[in-house]
């Protein structure tokens, strides 16, 4: 073995070090105790503060006494879902800053987000009082701000070509604990916020109560938020997954969980959970209202693309993301006419002009144009289509 050689061996064996993962399989739950697991520190509560998306949340109705945890304002109760998008979040803060500014948003009882979505959604359920910081933390979004230092040779070795260090450090600054102190007092005045995120080993869709874990006694509860939002928006390849300890049988084991956006677009009625029982529970005189912000386009835009292979999958992951919001759009007008939900939806018309100059993951110029145009079209009245 020549010297050139036994050199690259050891280079190479240094990158596969600094590359291994301190997050081995056997660490990891399993197919027959994943349902299983518990949370450390978890305490016994009136509701829990995580559930699957195949559960129905009957937490928030008790058949046997007619009684429900939820409050509302007015004759009828709000919901709102917010979907994934990435850098088309904006639209979302656009259109929630823009709704504030005119005063038209509605108090929701109910909201629920995903990926894009998780992280507009608490700063309308913590309040008024938040609402003003929307702007500037999602136009605060860029590519040094949440990626970091990236190195695409960790894509091939490790999780993903960013560390995550810098999105956690994004969301702890974005979303303090004074921040999480005021969703624990909505939560308390029978608000829930509800957020999604994709338990990686199974493909299923995780509910997190984050209003319960917001006012829990748990001494993790911050940390926790934040790794629940941090998961939610982790785009797999991109960023790395959140590992949530869990217990099981006195064991300490690790779930993985990404981008929500992987099960789910967006989502309002957990396995068709009934809204109409809550509705009723109120005395409430108007049937339930959901809005819906779909953050991005419903219908592929036509575009040439190159015959390269990361082009070709980018194109058709962005494809299959938009399929997959227009499938949960039509599943929420279709339940919604069922349970006589009024639905109402927003969403990236195909007809905005505005153009991505560059080859960053969250463009400042181009986040901002979008922004303006979902402020535009709340602060004018002409943002709910039925």
């Amino acid at each position: 073995m020549t010297r050139i050689q036994r050199v690259g061996i050891g280079l190479l064996s240094l990158v596969l070090a600094a590359c291994s993962t301190h997050h081995p399989l056997e660490n990891r739950v399993t197919v027959s105790n994943y349902k299983d697991v518990t949370l450390p520190h978890q305490q016994a509560a009136s509701e829990p503060i995580r559930f699957w998306a195949s559960e129905q949340p009957t937490f928030l109705y008790n058949k046997h006494t007619g009684a429900t945890p939820l409050t509302a304002t007015g004759e009828q109760l709000n919901i709102l879902a917010l979907s994934g998008g990435g850098a088309n979040g904006a639209y979302g803060a656009g259109v929630l800053t823009g709704l504030h500014d005119n005063g038209d948003l509605p108090h929701y009882t109910i909201i629920t987000g995903v990926s894009a979505g998780a992280l507009l959604a608490p700063f309308v359920f913590a309040g008024d009082s938040e609402l003003p910081r929307l702007k500037s933390a999602m136009l605060g979004i860029n590519d040094k701000a949440v990626l970091g230092s990236k190195n695409f040779l960790n894509t091939l070795f490790k999780d993903s070509f960013s560390d995550g260090d810098s999105l956690l450090a994004f969301i702890a600054k974005t979303y303090p604990e004074t921040m999480i102190d005021k969703m624990a007092m909505s939560h308390r005045s029978g608000k829930r916020l509800f957020i999604g995120t994709t338990h990686f080993d199974s493909g299923e869709l995780m509910i997190w109560n984050l209003g319960a874990i917001a006012s829990s006694s748990m001494p993790n509860r911050v940390q926790l938020v934040h790794q629940v939002l941090a998961a939610s928006a982790s785009i797999p390849g991109v960023f790395p997954p959140q590992f949530i300890a869990v217990e099981h049988q006195g064991q300490r084991l690790e779930e993985l969980h990404v981008d929500g956006g992987l099960a789910a677009q967006m989502f309002f009625n957990p396995a068709d959970f009934d809204y109409q029982q809550v509705s009723r529970a109120l005395g409430l005189s108007r049937e339930p209202q959901l809005h819906v912000v779909r953050n991005g386009l419903l219908a592929p835009l036509y575009q040439r693309t190159e015959d390269k292979g990361l082009k070709l999958l980018t194109r058709s992951l962005t494809s299959l993301t938009v399929l997959q919001a227009r499938g949960d759009l039509f599943r929420m007008r279709y339940l919604s006419e069922i349970e006589q939900i009024d639905l109402h939806y927003t969403y990236l018309d195909e007809d905005f002009s505005a153009q991505k100059l560059s080859g960053k993951m969250f463009d400042v110029n181009y986040m901002q144009a979008i922004y303006r145009h979902g402020y535009h079209k709340a602060a004018t009245g002409q943002v709910w289509q039925q």
